[in-house]
């Protein structure tokens, strides 16, 4: 196939060649140029994943969007807000996140162990092997991020996943177990 262009006026090449060029940026797909725009989820992985090995919590807080995020097993919604005070004033997610000695957690008979927080599950266990996929669920673009943990100390879920979602920002969490 061969394209003809007639041009009413005598143009310089780089004139024309920019036109092309535009014309080729302007058709491309939009999701392909925002697909390279995000950071690949083996980044997001290495790099959240150290955040919670840390205890950076202000990393963590960059992940929560401004309309919130699905919070443990029954996924209630919270509102950044209410994240940033939990984590400002160590309870909450702040304790689940990063510091079992404030996690409350029911008297369970059966069970002297006391749960540990994801980062002493992450930095305490005996064997601890992440992983990160991305998928894409009714239209938008997902990370998910697990660790798998094997430690005998803590008797809470030994499977740790965070979902993230892609906004024009970058990854922002969606759901946190």
């Amino acid at each position: 196939m061969s394209l003809r262009f007639v041009f009413p006026m005598r143009l310089p090449a780089c004139a024309i060649a920019l036109c092309f060029v535009a014309t080729a940026c302007l058709s491309a797909p939009a999701q392909s140029r925002s697909e390279a725009a995000h950071e690949p989820v083996s980044t997001l992985e290495q790099k959240f994943f150290s955040a919670l090995r840390n205890g950076d919590s202000n990393a963590i807080l960059s992940y929560v969007p401004a309309d919130g995020v699905n919070v443990g097993p029954d996924a209630k919604h919270a509102s950044r807000d209410e994240i940033e005070r939990q984590l400002q004033f160590h309870h909450g997610l702040y304790c689940k996140l990063f510091d079992s000695s404030c996690l409350d957690t029911p008297i369970q008979l059966d069970n002297v162990q006391p749960a540990c927080s994801y980062r002493e599950l992450l930095t305490h266990s005996e064997k601890v092997h992440t992983a990160a996929s991305e998928v894409t669920r009714n239209g938008v673009q997902q990370a998910v991020l697990v660790a798998r943990i094997e430690n005998k100390q803590c008797p809470n879920d030994k499977l740790i996943d965070f979902i993230f979602n892609l906004h024009a920002d970058g990854w922002k969490l969606f759901s946190i177990p």
